[in-house]
C-alpha cells in the first residue's frame, strides 16, 4: 500500500514531487503561497487512487481553490491514467494541452472513438474526451479560464508576489511550430478527418507533442522534461536549446521520457541546466522495456551525483498477482507485474536559491555510482 508524506511545504518553499510506480508518472509543483499545478497522472494500479490527489488531500491542499493548473503533457497511457478525475477535483484550475493536438482532426479522433475500442492507446483519447466536456462546462463560469495550448515560450501561468513569497512563472517549452505542423501532417495523412473518413489512427509519436515546462520561483528554476525527446529537426530538445532563453539555469531536472536515450541531449548540459543538477526519473517498465537501464542511468551519474528514480528495480508482485500467474500455469511465461507500488520524490528549497532537499519514500531511492 502507497503511503506519501503528509507534512505539507512552509508558504516559502519550491516543491517539486514526483510519483512514479514503475508504469506512469505525476509531478506536483508548489509555487510558493499555497499555490500549485498538477503535471500529468499516474494510478496506483491496486488500489486505484490517483498519486496527486492522494498526496495534496493528506497534505491539506484546498483542490478546488489552491491547485491553479492541471497539465496533460501528451497522450499517452503512462502519463495520463486518471488525469480526468483530477481534473474534476481541481474546480478552478486551467487545463492545458498540447497545441500539437488541439486541432479539429483530433477532435474528429476523439468523436471516433467509439468506433475504434481496442486499438492501443485509446484509453487516453478517451480521457481526453473527458477533459473536453468538462472544459465546455466551465466555460460560462466566472472568474475561470478553464482551457489553455501549450506551445513553444508560452507563459501558462504569470503569478505576483505574495507577501514575502516571490513571483512565480510556467512557461510550455514545446511543442515547437514544427511539431505541431507534423501532427497535422500525420493526420492530414492517415486520413483521419477527410470527407468524415474516421478508418485509420495517426502513428504520429505523441511525444514529439509532448509539453516540456520551466518553472521558476524567485531565483530558483526548474525544467520539467515531459517525454520530450531530442528531435527530429525542428522538434524536441533541439527546438527548445534554438528557442528558449532564460536567465538563470535550472537546478533540477525532471529526466523527460523516463530517462531513455531518446531524450539525451548534451545541449542540456552546456545550457539550461545548473552544474550538478538535482535529477529526478520516474521509470518505465512494461513489456520487455525496462528504461533507465545502465547505460542510461551512468549518463546522468557521470554528469551529477544528485540522482535519484522513484523505483528502482522491477516490482515484486503481490499475492493477488502470484495468485492468478499460478492458476495460468505454463500459459504464464515470464509474468511480470509492471506496476508495483508508487514511489514519491520529494525535493524542497527555500526561495532564496539554496540547495535543494531531497527526501525519498520507498521504493525510491537515490543512485550511485557502482
Amino acid at each position: 500500500m502507497t503511503s506519501f508524506s503528509t507534512e505539507p511545504p512552509a508558504p516559502d518553499e519550491f516543491e517539486v514531487s514526483l510519483f512514479g510506480p514503475g508504469k506512469g508518472e505525476s509531478v506536483v509543483v508548489h509555487l510558493g503561497a499555497r499555490r500549485w499545478i498538477v503535471v500529468d497522472s499516474c494510478r496506483d494500479q491496486r488500489t486505484r487512487k490517483v498519486a496527486a490527489l492522494d498526496y495534496l488531500r493528506g497534505i491539506g491542499v484546498d483542490l478546488a481553490t489552491e491547485v491553479l493548473a492541471v497539465v496533460a503533457t501528451h497522450a499517452h497511457d503512462d502519463h495520463f491514467d486518471g488525469i480526468a478525475e483530477i481534473v474534476e477535483a481541481c474546480s478552478a484550475a486551467t487545463i492545458v494541452t498540447s497545441q500539437a493536438l488541439m486541432n479539429r482532426e483530433f477532435f474528429a479522433l476523439i468523436e471516433a472513438d467509439r468506433d475504434i475500442a481496442g486499438v492501443t492507446d485509446t484509453a487516453s483519447y478517451r480521457e481526453y474526451r473527458r477533459i473536453f466536456e468538462i472544459i465546455q462546462q466551465r466555460k460560462n463560469k466566472v472568474g475561470i479560464r478553464p482551457g489553455r495550448r501549450a506551445e513553444e515560450n508560452k507563459v501558462l501561468l504569470d503569478l505576483s508576489a505574495v507577501g514575502a513569497v516571490p513571483a512565480a512563472r510556467v512557461t510550455a517549452l514545446s511543442p515547437s511550430e514544427q511539431a505541431v505542423t507534423r501532427s497535422l501532417e500525420a493526420l492530414a495523412g492517415n486520413h483521419l478527418y477527410e470527407m468524415g473518413e474516421r478508418t485509420r489512427r495517426s502513428t504520429y509519436d505523441p511525444n514529439e507533442a509532448s509539453v516540456a515546462l520551466w518553472a521558476t520561483v524567485g531565483e530558483v528554476s526548474v525544467l520539467l522534461g515531459a517525454d520530450i525527446l531530442r528531435g527530429p529537426a525542428g522538434c524536441g530538445w533541439g527546438a527548445v536549446l534554438q528557442n528558449f532563453s532564460f536567465t538563470e539555469p535550472a537546478t533540477l531536472y525532471k529526466a523527460a521520457h523516463h530517462g531513455s536515450r531518446t531524450s539525451h541531449h548534451d545541449g542540456l548540459w552546456e545550457k539550461l541546466l545548473a552544474d550538478k543538477p538535482v535529477v529526478l526519473v520516474a521509470p518505465f517498465r512494461g513489456g520487455g522495456s525496462n528504461v533507465p537501464n545502465g547505460d542510461e542511468i551512468a549518463y546522468f551519474l557521470n554528469r551529477t551525483d544528485k540522482v535519484w528514480i522513484t523505483s528502482p528495480r522491477q516490482p515484486t508482485p503481490n499475492k493477488a498477482f502470484r495468485r492468478q500467474a499460478a492458476k495460468l500455469g505454463t500459459l504464464a511465461k515470464n509474468p511480470r507485474d509492471p506496476y508495483g507500488v508508487i514511489g514519491h520524490l520529494r525535493a524542497r528549497t527555500p526561495m532564496v536559491g539554496v540547495a535543494w532537499q531531497v527526501d525519498n519514500f520507498a521504493p525510491a531511492v537515490q543512485l550511485r555510482t557502482p
